[in-house]
């Protein structure tokens, strides 16, 4: 991969000493998160159970601002489309989604009783015959129905081949869902351009996919995820992680989201196919790999505080103040308290890190 040009600079910090960091969680409080297809039906079934309570609850937003937020899960995609310029291609980016990860698991344990561990998506894994998207009652939802074969363009210099899908989930969990929010344009993000002022209109949708191997197979093999998770520093994470937005080259996380396709390719809305929330628990795996594989580095930050820089901001510090998660939390939380996840508000791990 060629050099990142993402704008922004490295904010070096001294090397955390994770040995020495005092606080309430140990290894019997604590959480540990596991692979979506290690764990049992019943247990997968139980966690897509959990996603459909959320979207069952109401919404907490102003009907009138935000028509597009029809249900409590909506909120999530609406907050997540709202603050999508300043948390990613930014120095936001990894501990924003830590924390609004949290979030959401938060409410599935405390408003509908989800017992279980919270899983990821290992999206280094083989998607044939993936438990994933088998489109069974235990899986994370099916492929699109097969809707055109014409090669899909990511960018003026970034073409891929169509998936297998392309229309709306034929099956499993999440199939008869409405997607509310319309797709945006990924370009929006390097533009810095005001989102179109019918953003937050309803505006009903299937949800759809077009699963993709090509894109897997390119850039989120494990060869792939290794080296991610053995950056040398926080600027070869961010490129690694996301690419170039709009040029020649994907990396994990932007990948990951055109594995899937649909509305997984517009980045502001994307919450709205609820595998993003397996996926971004993976790319959180991956940070945390990344952290205990570069100690020296592990609170290193790269990138200011708009995406790609534009408008012009200021770099992210740790004690730079993270954008708020709307109404799910509007604490004043400063990026160094999200660095640690058996810290701060934090308490877990995973069954497998990448070495």
């Amino acid at each position: 991969m060629s050099p990142s040009i993402f704008a922004g600079q490295a904010t070096a910090a001294p090397a955390p000493e994770w040995s020495q960091w005092q606080h309430s969680c140990n290894p019997h409080t604590q959480q540990t998160r596991v692979s979506f297809s290690s764990m049992a039906p019943e247990q997968r079934k139980a966690y897509t159970d959990a996603i459909e309570c959320i979207h069952s609850q109401p919404s907490n937003l102003d009907k009138a601002q935000y028509p597009a937020a029809v249900n409590k899960y909506q909120d999530y995609s609406v907050v997540h489309t709202n603050r999508t310029g300043q948390v990613h291609l930014s120095g936001f980016f990894l501990t924003w989604h830590r924390y609004f990860i949290h979030l959401f698991e938060k409410d599935m344990r405390e408003t509908c009783g989800y017992k279980g561990p919270l899983p990821y998506w290992d999206f280094s894994e083989n998607l044939q015959g993936s438990v994933v998207f088998d489109g069974s009652p235990y899986s994370l939802g099916s492929d699109g129905a097969p809707n055109g074969t014409a090669p899909i363009a990511l960018g003026p210099q970034l073409v891929i081949p169509h998936g297998t899908g392309g229309g709306c989930m034929k099956s499993g969990p999440f199939s008869d869902w409405t997607a509310t929010l319309g797709f945006i344009d990924p370009l929006f993000l390097i533009s810095g351009a005001p989102l179109p002022k019918n953003t937050y209109d309803y505006n009903p949708n299937c949800l759809s996919r077009d699963i993709n191997a090509y894109a897997a197979q390119t850039w989120t093999n494990y060869s792939e995820v290794v080296m991610t998770s053995h950056s040398p520093n926080a600027q070869a994470l961010e490129f690694n992680v996301n690419g170039v937005i709009g040029g020649s080259a994907l990396g994990v996380h932007s990948a990951a989201h055109f594995i899937v396709g649909g509305f997984m390719g517009s980045i502001h809305v994307s919450v709205q196919d609820p595998i993003w929330w397996a996926l971004h628990t993976n790319l959180d795996r991956i940070y945390t790999s990344w952290q205990l594989n570069n100690p020296s580095v592990a609170s290193e930050l790269y990138g200011t505080m708009t995406a790609h820089n534009a408008p012009p901001s200021a770099n992210v510090t740790l004690d730079s103040i993270e954008p708020d998660w709307g109404y799910f939390d509007r604490s004043a939380i400063p990026v160094k308290n999200l660095l640690n996840t058996t810290a701060g508000p934090f308490c877990y791990t995973y069954d497998k890190l990448i070495s």
